[in-house]
């Protein structure tokens, strides 16, 4: 049991080491599986993206050969004006038509490479935190090892002679399961945050681009000419893929975290180019302006939603950062109980027993002195023969004779001293 006792204390300081070490890299695991499966949906993502992108592109390309060669057929243009009026609104629609065709077509594209670069983005920073977070797996890998390593050499199999030790050791692999269960639950609220919070800046954008839609519709009806009216379709533009970009980051938190909510509908209104701008007039601002304006409450509507959607998620990740400490504290108090129960056990285990014997030899050779050892005041005394002993009784037992009796000696002459003094200081009669 004492070999034990000092093995447990040779061994204290490097599980301490070992306990440390686990429990700065706990989190490691469970958020290095997280990030894998992130970066995996990722990939998917700008896959799908990439051949999205092609196909855009291509019909981009073919709306925009019609829509040009259209515009500038000057057969068909003439052979319209014969037709009067009609034969001209006719041309006007088909153009527009096919304008309208090649803008959605371009818009589509650019939406397309917006969500790619925004796909590249988190990617690049995915794959970072992927680095950090493998090599803080190997050091947690390795540091729990080196524990395994220790307490099998130290606890090999149930030890039902230590109360408490092997209850212990099956919660502690309960709080382990737990704490990598909060941790899991953390991580997926934090990116449920993070992604309403890419949301958040991207609509504060798109409202952003409204208000300069209405500040150039606002101009328009002032006779701010063709000019104002490219800046206002411009805004518009950059309203509809700030919003087009919030709706992409609102699927992807509500893929991580079902319990958000889809954002209420937003309808940017972008008019109509031959009417707006070409055959531009007073009234045909006005009815932009309130198209506008209707866009724009819209907008706030879903600002207003997507703020409640913030409040919620924050609430569910405080909750979860708040549990998953609470695990994190009992994985570190069980882990210390373990270690405690074992440290206390080995001292138990170790004073349990009293003294040694003494060793055989000893007790046999002490015995073969024949009467010897019955004579000897002190069991440390030398082994010596009969004779030797009893001589040595019998000196002692002289000096105390001679000193006793040196001592009544010296009694008796202090005492006939102070008779004599006695007598001497006695008067005369």
């Amino acid at each position: 049991m004492s070999q034990l006792s000092g093995t447990l204390r040779e061994a204290a300081d490097k599980n301490a080491e070992l306990l440390s070490e686990l429990s700065v890299t706990d989190y490691a695991p469970s958020s290095l599986g997280q990030n894998v499966s992130y970066i995996a949906d990722l990939k998917a993502q700008i896959a799908s993206t990439d051949k999205e992108l092609a196909r855009l592109h291509k019909i981009t390309e073919d709306e925009k050969k019609d829509h040009i060669k259209y515009r500038d057929s000057n057969v068909k243009r003439w052979a319209h004006k014969l037709g009067g009026s009609k034969g001209k609104a006719k041309f006007e629609s088909r153009s527009e038509k096919e304008e309208r065709e090649f803008l959605d077509a371009w818009q589509a594209e650019r939406s397309a490479k917006e969500s790619r670069d925004e796909l590249a983005s988190a990617l690049a920073a995915a794959e970072k935190d992927h680095s950090h977070l493998d090599s803080e797996e190997k050091r947690h890998d390795k540091a729990q090892a080196a524990l395994d390593a220790l307490y099998q050499s130290i606890f090999d199999g149930p030890t039902p002679d230590i109360p408490g030790e092997d209850q212990m050791e099956s919660n502690l692999q309960q709080a382990k399961q737990h704490f990598d269960q909060s941790q899991a639950q953390i991580g997926t609220e934090n990116m449920a945050l993070q992604a309403l919070q890419r949301a958040d800046q991207t609509l504060f954008k798109a409202a952003k681009s409204m208000e300069d839609a209405l500040d150039m519709s606002r101009a328009d009806m002032f006779g701010g000419g063709t000019f104002v009216d490219m800046m206002e379709r411009d805004a518009l533009a950059n309203a509809q893929n700030h919003v087009n970009m919030t709706l992409r980051h609102m699927e992807e938190a509500r893929r991580i975290q079902p319990a958000v909510e889809q954002l209420t509908e937003i309808n940017i209104d972008h008019g109509h180019f031959f009417s707006d701008v070409m055959f531009d007039n007073i009234f045909s601002d006005m009815d932009q302006h309130d198209r506008i304006k209707n866009s724009n409450g819209q907008l706030h509507n879903a600002i207003d939603h997507l703020k409640s959607q913030l409040d919620q998620q924050a609430s569910r990740q405080k909750s979860a950062d708040a549990g998953v400490r609470n695990a994190a504290a009992n994985l570190e108090g069980t882990r210390k109980e373990l270690q405690r129960i074992r440290a206390q056990a080995f001292e138990m285990v170790n004073g349990a027993k009293g003294a040694a014997p003494p060793p055989y030899a000893e007790h046999q050779r002490a015995e073969t002195v024949s009467g010897a050892a019955s004579l000897a005041p002190f069991g440390d005394l030398p082994i010596m023969s009969a004779q030797q002993h009893l001589q040595s009784v019998f000196s002692m037992s002289l000096q105390i004779a001679c000193h006793a009796a040196f001592k009544v000696s010296y009694t008796a002459l202090y005492a006939t001293i102070d008779l004599y003094y006695c007598k001497a200081r006695k008067p005369s009669a």
